[in-house]
């Protein structure tokens, strides 16, 4: 179920291929790359680790927003944004909501969806660094937490209740249940933090 949802995801994240960007990335890390090229040849030899590596940060920053950008105006950014405002009560933006869509198929895919919208390396803390540093308030990630574990369960499950009640209205009883009640204690969670002056 986990390979089939990753299939499912890459696509909808990686495509359409050719978008149009708000700014020129490519033109701007060459730009970057050149200045930094005539500063280290020109500059004392102890002074060139400093200058290689502020050269790879500007570029690794320049990247991740490029990478950032073209997860927004995916296939997975616009579904994203189109299911937003029915998470918005709860604190989760567009990137929580396409995540907790891909969950559908198996829950372990709602981490890999946000490190592929967040445009997170395959480093241990970079999601974490993501994730703090975006508009996500610890409020808002506790009641994503309460979401993603109450909502309706994972694609194999949905199956097997099928399978084992013989009847479509009760798979539909069980999705329809469960996510009532993952969206109402999210939602109590949330406002009720933010009541409490809580962030």
């Amino acid at each position: 179920m986990i390979l089939i949802g990753s299939i499912i995801v890459w696509p909808l994240s990686a495509f359409p291929r050719h978008i149009q960007y708000s700014f020129d990335f490519d033109a701007e890390i060459n730009r970057v790359k050149a200045l930094y090229k005539n500063q280290i040849s020109t500059a004392d030899r102890s002074d060139r680790p400093l200058l290689i590596k502020k050269r790879e940060a500007a570029v690794t920053e320049l990247e991740r927003s490029q990478k950032t950008e073209q997860a927004e105006k995916s296939f997975m950014g616009q579904i994203g944004k189109t299911i937003a405002p029915l998470f918005a009560p709860l604190g989760i933006d567009w990137r929580g909501s396409a995540a907790i869509l891909t969950g559908f198929v198996a829950k372990e895919i709602v981490v890999s969806t946000l490190g592929i919208l967040y445009a997170a390396e395959e480093k241990s803390d970079t999601l974490a660094n993501a994730l703090l540093s975006s508009d996500m308030t610890r409020l808002s990630a506790f009641a994503m937490m309460v979401f993603v574990l109450l909502y309706l369960p994972c694609l194999a499950t949905i199956a097997a209740i099928m399978q084992e009640t013989g009847h479509l209205k009760w798979t539909i009883f069980s999705i329809a249940y469960n996510t009532s009640v993952a969206w109402s204690a999210a939602f109590c969670i949330y406002q009720g933090g933010k009541a409490l002056g809580l962030s």
